[in-house]
């Protein structure tokens, strides 16, 4: 009886030492299942920027479709467990990306800076039009918080934009004098570039898995943050026009070619210094006609600074009325659509 009391009682000892095993990530089809505890909830913070950047189009991988009129952009990707304790650790995570108002057409040089090296890592990219996806998997017992990169490709909008610039033959004479307007002829020229100019956010999307450093158990939480890709400042194409302001206003009414065939077709350069000669010329001669043209001005409040440059829309036609002697003398230049 007491041999049979003793194996009892070894049997127990053995089952407590060994304990409970830890819990750990349940994945399905390659995903984890989300379980974040509320003591786990908002530990991970996860911030990006993004930084323009030169890139070789050859180099890129998953480009399937033209470049042209793309920008290289590096997103930088913090990853900071500002609530975990020391000895806890992301062992998996999966980084989406998902795009609005633009696509990606390729990515290079995914680059990691955590506190282990990348080569304790498994990494793998994957990318359509609108998402990319970064799956980082630790070996051992590497940590995958700290800072990761990547070059990207991205595509602002959907659609080739279709502006209309203007070039004048000579304006002046030899003698340094304004030509008569009867003797200045206009060139309409189509200019075409993609992209549509669509500002490009970004929504990341962090899923990891911590493991605790104390019980070796591990959760699946996640966290969000949002950028900016490629903002207004980077979309503006180098053009210029002509607009009316008083002293220290903006420019509210653009000037326009008018004909009775073709309507009224707004006047945009493509270089200051071609808008600044026409603005000297007519402030020179006073001319409310270029050749076969009348001037004209529309009124440019509430239109879309983003919208093509060219022929004027129905809506702005309403506004529009000929050019007079004392509208000139307040005709200034700027960048095309804005103030």
């Amino acid at each position: 009886m007491a041999r049979r009391h003793l194996s009892l009682w070894i049997a127990c000892t053995a089952l407590a030492a060994c304990g409970t095993p830890p819990q750990r990530a349940e994945f399905t089809s390659g995903y984890p299942t989300y379980n974040c505890p509320e003591r786990l909830a908002g530990q991970v913070t996860l911030q990006a920027e993004v930084r323009p950047v030169e890139l070789q189009t050859a180099s890129l991988k998953h480009t399937s479709i033209a470049t042209n009129g793309s920008l290289g952009r590096r997103l930088l990707v913090a990853v900071t467990p500002n609530g975990l304790r020391p000895k806890d650790q992301i062992v998996w995570s999966a980084l989406s990306v998902s795009t609005l108002g633009g696509t990606l057409l390729g990515w290079e040089r995914f680059d990691v800076a955590s506190p282990t090296k990348s080569a304790d890592e498994v990494s793998t990219v994957a990318i359509s039009p609108g998402q990319l996806k970064v799956t980082r998997i630790s070996k051992g017992r590497a940590d995958l918080t700290g800072s990761q990169s990547i070059d990207l490709l991205v595509m602002p909008g959907g659609v080739a934009i279709d502006d209309t610039v203007v070039r004048f033959s000579a304006l002046w004479g030899d003698d340094g004098k304004p030509l008569l307007s009867d003797r200045v002829s206009a060139q309409l020229l189509p200019v075409r570039h993609p992209p549509g100019l669509d500002v490009v956010e970004a929504t990341l999307e962090l899923t990891f898995v911590v493991r605790l450093g104390d019980t070796d158990d591990e959760w699946v939480c996640d966290s969000q943050t949002r950028v900016t890709l490629v903002d207004r400042d980077s979309l503006r194409q180098p053009l210029y026009d002509l607009g009316l302001a008083s002293t220290n206003a903006t420019r509210k009414e653009r000037v326009a070619l008018f004909d009775p065939t073709l309507g009224a077709i707004r006047l945009v350069f493509d270089s200051p210094a071609s808008a600044t000669s026409f603005a000297n010329w007519l402030r020179a001669t006073g001319a409310t006609r270029v050749g076969s043209y009348s001037l004209a001005v529309f009124d440019q409040s509430g239109l879309s600074p983003r919208r093509p440059f060219g022929p004027v829309s129905e809506e702005a036609m309403q506004t529009l009325r000929p050019v007079t002697e004392k509208d000139i003398g307040g005709i200034k230049v700027g960048p095309a659509g804005e103030p």
